[in-house]
């Protein structure tokens, strides 16, 4: 293990597992803005020296939200594999309402208007 994760708060790894879970669009605003203070509360309170142990409820909130996002990942990627047999295509772009598309700018264009995450996700036949 290097250095780096080792100088890691629970608050920061949380953050970032956060960050990518929303990417997902699995998390609520609301959501991520309690689990985050409720984190840096807690790692506040806890200045001892040892590893910061998150509460076991903020624990499974994350692991539910990791849970959504790969059934919502999987779901995308279905839909994907599904667009490729029917129009014989090798792969497609699908954005997270679940549109299919050839080219992967009309995809992260379409997912920027909707407001949702930006970064289509590539699925091959």
């Amino acid at each position: 293990m290097s250095n780096e994760t080792k100088e890691k708060t629970t608050a920061e790894i949380a953050a970032e597992n956060l960050a990518t879970i929303n990417e997902a669009g699995a998390v609520t605003a609301e959501e991520m803005a309690h689990v985050a203070a409720t984190l840096e509360t807690d790692s506040a309170k806890k200045s001892g020296k040892g590893k910061n142990q998150p509460e076991p409820e903020l624990v499974a909130k994350l692991k539910a939200a990791r849970a959504k996002a790969k059934a919502e990942t999987d779901a995308l990627t279905a839909v994907g594999k599904a667009a490729c047999r029917r129009h014989s295509l090798p792969a497609v772009w699908v954005t997270a309402d679940g549109q299919c598309f050839k080219q992967e700018n009309d995809a992260r264009n379409h997912g920027k208007s909707l407001g949702f995450s930006a970064v289509p996700l590539k699925v091959e036949a």
